[in-house]
């Protein structure tokens, strides 16, 4: 018989650890998840602002620079990405530090398309507003032979919310990542 209130005893022992660390498991859990997905946006704004950055670097400065850039994102993001993009920057970076300089500014117009950018003669479709231009693409030196070329960098800011809502994951966070690249030199007409 004392093996028997032994059992029973063990049972509730059982029961009284998986209590305690059941809200330790969750929250573990809880914070892979959450974590996992932070580093999948920060991993995407630091993606899209690389190819920005290559992208505008290709693109020089012929007129329609900005928006190729922007447009090429556009057919890079997913729309749900898409959605949380704040803003992206286009802008001249120091010579010697890198630093944000003269700086272009593009909001995402909500259920327009993307992959569409007209400026600097916007039409009904274009999916991006170009709301500050401090560094025109036209004055973006590329000519060969002239040092230093200029430096072009592209910044992606995009908000996040956290999904559980729970003790330190709570509210929003924004990931902000920034690429500079030199821009590549016109080499033919």
């Amino acid at each position: 018989m004392k093996r028997r209130i032994g059992r029973k005893n063990e049972l509730g022992a059982t029961l009284i650890e998986a209590a305690v660390i059941m809200p330790l498991l969750l929250l573990v859990i809880i914070g892979i998840l959450e974590y996992g997905l932070a580093f999948k946006d920060y991993l995407t704004v630091s993606y899209l602002s690389r190819e920005g950055a290559r992208i505008g670097a290709l693109a020089g400065d012929d007129i329609t620079a900005d928006c190729a850039v922007l447009s090429g994102l556009g057919e890079l993001v997913t729309p749900s990405d898409l959605a949380r993009i704040d803003y992206i920057e286009i802008f001249e970076a120091n010579q010697s530090t890198g630093a944000q300089g003269a700086t272009n500014r593009a909001v995402y117009i909500p259920g327009e398309d993307a992959t569409i950018c007209t400026a600097p003669t916007p039409t009904v479709d274009d999916g991006w507003d170009i709301t500050a231009v401090g560094w025109p693409p036209s004055s973006r030196n590329t000519a060969v032979g002239t040092t230093p070329l200029d430096i072009i960098g592209v910044r992606v800011v995009l908000s996040r919310s956290w999904i559980s809502g729970f003790g330190p994951f709570s509210g929003s966070a924004v990931v902000d990542e920034s690429t500079i690249t030199r821009l590549e030199p016109e080499v033919f007409e």
